[in-house]
C-alpha cells in the first residue's frame, strides 16, 4: 500500500515506480603549469522517481476529487512517500502531475496518470 504524505491517494488501481539514480555534481579545475586535473566532489544532489498507474472511482465526481487531492500536494514541500513495497522515501517532492488519458467510464470512471518526484538527499 503506498502513500504520499500519509495520504493513500493511490489505492483505486494498480500503480508501478521507477527510481532513478542518484545525481552527483562534479567540479573539474585544472592549474596553469600542471598536468591533469583535479575533480571536486561536490556530493549528491537529487534523483527522479516517476509513477505511474490508473485512478479509479465510482462517479466522476469522486474520481476528479481524487485528483484535486493529488494535485494539492504540488506544493513544492518534501514529504515521505511509501511505495507499494511499503519502503519509505523521504525528503520527497511532488514536481508534476498528469493525466495521460482523459476520464473514461466502464463499470466505473478511470484514468491513467503518471507523477513525477524529487528525491533531496
Amino acid at each position: 500500500m503506498s502513500s504520499y504524505a500519509g495520504e493513500n491517494l493511490f489505492d483505486s488501481g494498480p500503480h508501478a515506480f521507477r527510481f532513478g539514480h542518484w545525481e552527483r555534481s562534479m567540479q573539474r579545475r585544472g592549474f596553469a603549469g600542471v598536468n591533469g586535473e583535479i575533480v571536486l566532489d561536490l556530493g549528491l544532489r537529487s534523483r527522479q522517481i516517476t509513477q505511474a498507474g490508473r485512478l479509479q472511482a465510482n462517479t466522476a465526481d469522486d474520481l476528479n476529487e481524487i485528483l484535486d487531492g493529488i494535485n494539492a500536494f504540488c506544493d513544492g514541500d518534501e514529504h515521505v512517500l511509501v511505495d507499494n513495497h511499503s519502503r519509505s522515501h523521504q525528503h520527497v517532492i511532488l514536481e508534476r502531475f498528469g493525466t495521460t488519458t482523459p476520464l473514461q467510464h466502464s463499470r466505473g470512471f478511470y484514468c491513467d496518470y503518471e507523477i513525477e518526484y524529487r528525491q533531496l538527499p
